[in-house]
């Protein structure tokens, strides 16, 4: 299927925002373990208190980079190099499973988050981690063995089901995350947290804007069943538009709230699919034009 200029660009442009994401996360863990052998106190006792958390997380992080930098070397060799999908599948699905060890990494948080007992009990975001473990795992491994198993166009179609499924339980999981840290800090205080300020607006941008992202997705997912792809990436565009724009909102928001430390707890590398589904949804058009 032709994609424009624009849609190759915002495309690793929205890679490229999740590399330095998580860059920027593992420097900080970095600086913490350099402190750690530098006896530094707290650093020191951060990471014999969170210990496999920290650890694992590490790992988890480690593997979304590797898989990150196999995304961008598929970008290259695809549309730079023309290869094709049977010659860079073995990348793709190395870098879908890199992806989902990211989410698994999450694992050793749930007993310190969800354990009544524990300094760090935070139901909100246990179930979170564990959502959002339940909507990436099994349904990034299902498209890697799908990529994988990949040999001829008659399997097109079922890879194009199985992806636009994981996407769909992909966006359930930024919506679970985004959420689930809402309802900690409401329930750290109480409904009043919601009124001081600007905080209403970035809780009601979560809660009322994140949905039509999961719902654009769905519609998306039931157009491919239908094989109408070009429909289909209207819809896609319009859901990776609606998360770019949350969290484009979300930034803002953190800004003026004077909460910028606290961005990278969510997903604000998501910004820049607001370029890249503005940029799927023209593609779109031109596509049904062409065919008129």
């Amino acid at each position: 299927m032709f994609l424009t200029r624009s849609v190759k660009i915002w495309t690793a442009i929205s890679i490229a925002s999740l590399l330095a994401y998580v860059i920027w996360i593992l420097r900080g863990s970095a600086e913490i373990v350099i402190g750690y052998f530098n006896k530094v106190a707290s650093d020191v006792g951060y990471i014999n208190f969170t210990g496999p958390i920290f650890y694992v997380g590490g790992i988890g992080l480690s593997a979304r980079l590797v898989g990150c930098v196999l995304g961008l070397a598929t970008i290259f060799l695809i549309w730079i190099k023309g290869r094709n999908f049977l010659q860079v599948k073995k990348l793709v699905a190395a870098a879908v499973v890199l992806e989902s060890i990211n989410f698994l990494a999450l694992i050793p948080s749930l007993p310190f988050l969800l354990e009544p007992r524990t300094v760090t009990f935070s139901p909100s975001l246990g179930y979170g981690y564990a959502l959002q473990i339940l909507f990436t795992v099994p349904f990034l491994w299902a498209l890697a063995f799908g990529v994988a198993k990949y040999k001829e166009p008659s399997q097109k179609k079922v890879l194009l089901n199985t992806a636009a499924i994981a996407f769909i339980a992909y966006t359930v999981a930024l919506f679970a995350n985004e959420v689930s840290r809402w309802v900690s800090m409401i329930s750290a205080d109480s409904l009043k947290f919601l009124f001081q300020g600007i905080r209403a607006v970035g809780f009601l941008n979560a809660v009322a804007l994140m949905p039509f992202a999961v719902v654009f997705a769905a519609v998306m997912a039931a157009l491919v069943f239908q094989s109408k792809i070009s429909s289909a990436m209207k819809w896609l565009g319009a859901s990776l538009s609606v998360i770019g724009l949350n969290y484009l909102i979300y930034l803002i928001y953190s800004y003026f709230a004077n909460s910028l430390n606290f961005v990278p707890l969510v997903d604000i590398w998501t910004i820049p699919l607001l370029g890249l589904g503005i940029s799927l949804i023209l593609n779109s058009k031109r596509l049904v034009s062409s065919s008129a």
